[in-house]
Parts: C-alpha cells; structure tokens; sequence
C-alpha cells in the first residue's frame, strides 16, 4: 500500500470514526428532546425504515433480547410514536409500525441536518454520489456483520 493510500484510508477511518460519534451525540439530544432514550429513538428509526417490524426481527436487528424488546415498544406506543397491529399475513405475529402524526415532531427536529445534508450532496455528482451511497451501504453491512459477532460471544 502507498503512503498517500494509507493516508488517504487513515483519514476515511477517521471520519468514518467521528461520523459515528456524532450521530449518537445526535441521537443523544434529539431524544432527549422528545423524551424518549437513545434505544427507543434508534428502534424507531428502524421501523419507520422498515414501515413495519416484528418485535422479533426488531430485537434480532438491534441485538436486545426479546424482553428487552417488548419493554421498548411498550415506551414508544405509550409515547404515542408506535403502535402495534396484527400481522395481516400470520395472526400470531404482531407488528410494529410508526404513527405519522408523531413522527412529525421528530422530521421538524431533523428537518434542519436533512436540508444541510441535501445540500452538501449538491456538491457531488450523481456518480460519485452514487459511490458514496455503495460504500455506506457496505460499510453498514461490516459494522452490522461486526456487531453481530459480538453479541455471539
């Protein structure tokens, strides 16, 4: 390897590093904001991204156990930012979904990084947009593959 390809990954490292610290500091003060923990507002992220979760892929994806699981839907139906309804296709699953009228209290709060982020993109061309987008991709699949492995442990 190169010394300017060394550096080069030293400083993606190392942003990659910092990105990660900031979006718990984020998660930290948004859901102190709304009054909820970092845990519940990160399972919520998920499921929204999800449109629909099961409490058992919830817990498998975030690595809580089952209980653990169920304590944090009950905080966030209880907030009014979740609820729960039958899973149309097996009547012994339950689902977990978002309530939009809630979740627009958190998109105003984010509202301002999503336009600061839009317009960073601006920036960049679609190609290397797309690069970006390819290696966050992977990069989410080493860290989920990482902190899998973890928990086995």
């Amino acid at each position: 390897m190169s010394r300017e390809l060394i550096q080069t990954t030293t400083r993606l490292t190392d942003a990659l590093r910092k990105s990660s610290a900031l979006a718990l500091m984020v998660s930290h003060n948004v859901a102190a904001k709304v009054g909820l923990n970092m845990t519940d507002l990160e399972c919520l992220d998920i499921i929204q991204m999800s449109g629909s979760v099961t409490a058992g892929e919830l817990a498998r994806r975030t690595g809580l156990s089952t209980g653990a699981m169920t304590t944090a839907i009950d905080r966030l139906v209880h907030a009014g930012y979740a609820e729960r309804q039958d899973d149309p296709n097996d009547r012994r699953k339950v689902l977990v979904t978002t309530r939009a009228e809630h979740m627009q209290t958190l998109w105003q709060i984010y509202a301002p990084l999503q336009a600061a982020m839009e317009r960073l993109y601006e920036g960049y061309s679609e190609d290397e947009l797309r690069t970006i987008a390819t290696f966050m991709e992977q990069a989410a699949t080493v860290s989920t593959a990482f902190a899998r492995s973890l928990q086995a442990e």
